[in-house]
């Protein structure tokens, strides 16, 4: 029996469980330190591949500092990018780097690969 094609779709859906799995072990909102309703957030958009399942690109926040108010990534990304300044400086840099780099798109075998190195961050 031929082996079933796997889709690109299907790998990237669980590479985004996978990641959020990972991000939620923080367990606190990075911001505030509450314990409840959290996001895990991406600080450059999941539409860049190249950062996407990045877990420097990751930021674990409640929905006060996700989403809502005044001081949200969300809602100020200047506000934002402030505190990632003041409190992720390696991470911003590193990002303001990945961020010029070209995003380009994935073979499932790159996908399956990034997978893998997350399976291994999760044990």
């Amino acid at each position: 029996m031929p082996k079933k094609e796997i889709k690109k779709k299907t790998v990237k859906n669980r590479l985004d469980k996978l990641w959020g799995l990972l991000v939620h072990k923080k367990e606190r909102c990075e911001v505030c330190g509450k314990s409840d309703g959290l996001n895990a957030h991406h600080i450059i958009g999941r539409r860049r591949l190249s950062t996407r399942w990045d877990l420097r690109n990751s930021c674990l926040l409640c929905a006060k500092h996700h989403l809502f108010g005044n001081e949200s990534a969300h809602q100020n990304a200047i506000w934002f990018d402030e505190w990632l300044e003041n409190n992720r400086p390696e991470d911003r840099e590193y990002l303001k780097e990945k961020s010029r780099e070209a995003s380009k798109p994935y073979s499932v075998k790159e996908l399956l690969e990034i997978e893998e190195k997350l399976k291994e961050l999760n044990t």
